[in-house]
């Protein structure tokens, strides 16, 4: 067993993999690839079987060759993660809570890495010059009731996923600042006037219904935008935009992905590539809880998302 690992916690370990905040939603977009390598490349395909070809074969001839596949290729590099908290032992002695400090302090600490990553996979989308997107001002905005059309604003981009992509999005994620306003909005509304509504507004499934999607994501997920020792200011991580997108049903080979997640399998693969490592600190006098994992996080094919950024006001 490898030095770092002999402090490894089986019972945390397997339990951090459980444990995920539902808020975060950025795996939904960027899903996880576990890869047997810290760093590696990976094949990009052109779309050769999309152009014309001569197919006519005259009796006893050959057949025409079309050219050779135009491949590319990226890298990933797994980065390592880890997050660190002591339980003193004066703390064990007075805990009174159901839930251990143990398990306590391993959700917290998977939390914040999850954070972090969901943090980092909105970073990459909305800075990206490579996605498309608009940014929505005035009557253009979902939140003005009178001059916008969000129905039509989003199905009228399905087509730049399609054309860029060779894919229908099937995944349309929403703030919740957003979500808010499409509830309320007068053409959404009027789109269900004959159906029961009996919390008064449309329902997550039916809102994917009236979008054309398979998944319909409304992201909560907030963070703390002050600096630590300042009282805590909460934003959404996902603002008032909106993304529609192509994402896969599941991760492998041959596929359009928007983003994907690689995450090393480091250690023991089957713990996820995410490890939990307990450990005395005698001159603490407590135990020391460590989370640890590694990925990478790589925008895979920008044009299977489209966003509409400030899409309220």
């Amino acid at each position: 067993m490898e030095v770092s690992l002999a402090h490894l916690d089986q019972f945390l370990t397997n339990y951090s993999i459980v444990y995920r905040n539902q808020d975060f939603v950025g795996g939904r977009l960027f899903p996880d690839f576990p890869v047997s390598k810290q760093n590696d490349r990976y094949p990009i395909f052109g779309f050769e079987r999309f152009k014309s070809y001569n197919t006519e074969r005259a009796p006893g001839s050959e057949a025409n060759e079309m050219p050779g596949w135009r491949m590319s290729n990226d890298e990933y590099y797994c980065d390592g993660k880890a997050q660190k908290q002591l339980i003193p032992d004066e703390l064990r002695a007075k805990w009174d809570f159901s839930t251990g400090p143990e398990v306590f302090t391993t959700e917290t600490l998977a939390d914040i890495i999850d954070k972090q990553r969901e943090i980092q996979i909105y970073n990459l989308i909305m800075n990206s010059a490579s996605v498309p997107s608009t940014t929505l001002a005035g009557t253009g905005q979902w939140s003005d009731f009178q001059n916008s059309d969000p129905v039509a604003a989003i199905t009228a981009q399905r087509s730049t996923i399609l054309l860029s992509c060779t894919k229908e999005p099937n995944t349309l994620l929403i703030g919740y600042p957003v979500w808010l306003q499409l509830i309320q909005h007068p053409i959404i509304l009027d789109r269900f006037k004959n159906h029961a509504l009996p919390l008064g507004y449309p329902t997550d499934q039916q809102l994917a219904g009236l979008f054309n999607v398979d998944n319909l994501i409304v992201a909560k997920a907030l963070y703390d935008t002050s600096q630590q020792g300042i009282a805590h200011n909460l934003n959404y991580v996902w603002g008032k935009n909106a993304i529609l997108a192509y994402v896969p049903p599941g991760q492998g080979q041959l596929m359009i992905t928007p983003g994907t997640t690689f995450r090393w399998m480091y250690g023991m693969p089957q713990n996820g590539g995410m490890l939990v490592k307990r450990y005395r600190v005698e001159e603490r006098s407590g135990d020391m809880i460590e989370f640890q994992t590694y990925y990478s996080v790589k925008l895979v094919v920008p044009g299977a998302m489209y966003v509409f950024k400030n899409a309220v006001a």
